[in-house]
């Protein structure tokens, strides 16, 4: 009887002592991938808040420079203040009243001392009212008049009304402040105006520019005001919450 010579198939065998995952292990496996993940959101997000903070810091640096070579070339004055009644209205720069013009820090853009606008806005900051250059608040062209009311990402100290036409002042005006009179005051900071402008953005405080360069965070502890004194500016503007503004300001004030 013919046998043939050819060896059957057998299927192949895994190594002696491996084996593969079983269901169960391959789910524990992912579950623990995903835990690893969780816990590293947390801090992935604060390293990107972080990193949010010192673009913002350097932003604050800039302005000062801008501040510097204003108050150079106008016998050390310059716009620290607010418009209207309310000291809540701080971050304004261009106002489309009256014709339209740059009013309290935009004299700084208007002028040419501020060539980087975007130095004018938080990169932590959501609302788009507040942000560079957007369908709410348009940045304008060289060549185009701005249509809209322009804000700014960060606001003035609020030192004093600054009447929008400074070429026709009120009689009661008496001049803008001098810088080289706030060394150790902030005069440049993120958004203060009401309590969510500062919790819808870092949250836990605000950096804070100084007259004499300087730039540092300052915790919401140290300045934090009551919610019913501390809300959103009103239409028309009101000085009911000018002493909350005064109480924040004074706060971020170096000794």
């Amino acid at each position: 009887m013919h046998h043939s010579s050819r060896t059957p198939h057998r299927p192949a065998c895994r190594p002696a002592g491996t084996r593969g995952f079983t269901l169960i292990e391959l789910l524990v496996v992912i579950a623990i991938i995903a835990v690893l993940i969780a816990m590293l959101l947390p801090s992935l997000g604060k390293a990107k808040e972080r990193a949010k903070r010192s673009v913002c810091l350097s932003n604050l640096r800039q302005v000062h420079l801008a501040f510097t070579y204003y108050a150079n070339d106008n016998n050390e004055r310059v716009p620290l203040g607010y418009r209207s009644a309310s000291k809540q209205f701080n971050s304004m720069i261009y106002s489309t009243t009256a014709g339209g013009q740059w009013v309290l820090f935009g004299l700084l853009s208007q002028g040419g001392y501020q060539k980087l606008p975007k130095a004018w806005y938080c990169p932590s900051e959501q609302d788009s009212k507040f942000l560079y250059n957007t369908s709410d608040n348009p940045w304008p062209s060289p060549s185009i008049i701005p249509t809209k009311n322009i804000q700014a990402g960060y606001a003035s100290r609020p030192q004093q009304e600054i009447p929008d036409n400074l070429a026709a002042p009120p009689l009661t005006f008496t001049g803008l402040p001098r810088l080289r009179d706030f060394a150790l005051k902030g005069i440049f900071a993120d958004l203060t105006a009401a309590s969510n402008r500062v919790t819808n953005r870092h949250k836990d405080g605000v950096n804070v520019l100084y007259g004499n360069g300087a730039a540092r965070w300052v915790p919401l502890a140290a300045f934090t005001q009551p919610d019913s004194a501390w809300p959103e500016p009103t239409v028309p503007p009101v000085a009911t919450f000018n002493a909350t503004q005064d109480a924040i300001w004074s706060a971020f004030d170096r000794n």
